[in-house]
């Protein structure tokens, strides 16, 4: 099992990344809103002398895909990897970057 993480340059490609994993087999994924840290950052730099526009750029959100994959053979994963990435470099400007990490463990509860 691979858990599969897209990182999005851009907010509005949101739907269009979805269909994107979908067509290639990877599930549903679920959608993060996330801040970077220069965003985080800025909120704790004072508003004065203009150093909060060092962090110019920095308050804008990003998205982050992240998708539960079942086990593949090593070859058909880094295959389907390079396919989207190609797909997602194809895009003016580049969609963003994936990367898949192999799941240790899943543990499963139950609710009795």
């Amino acid at each position: 099992m691979y858990l599969v993480i897209t990182f999005l340059e851009q907010v509005e490609t949101t739907e269009r990344a979805i269909r994107r994993l979908r067509e290639f087999g990877i599930p549903e994924p679920m959608v993060i809103r996330a801040r970077s840290a220069a965003a985080a950052l800025s909120a704790e730099v004072p508003v004065f002398a203009g150093l909060r526009s060092l962090a110019l750029g920095a308050d804008e959100d990003r998205i982050i895909l992240v998708s539960v994959l079942p086990a593949l053979p090593q070859e058909e994963l880094d295959r389907m990897l390079q396919r989207v990435q190609l797909e997602m470099d194809a895009d003016d400007p580049p969609m963003g970057r994936l990367v898949a990490l192999p799941v240790l463990a899943a543990p499963t509860h139950r609710r009795g």
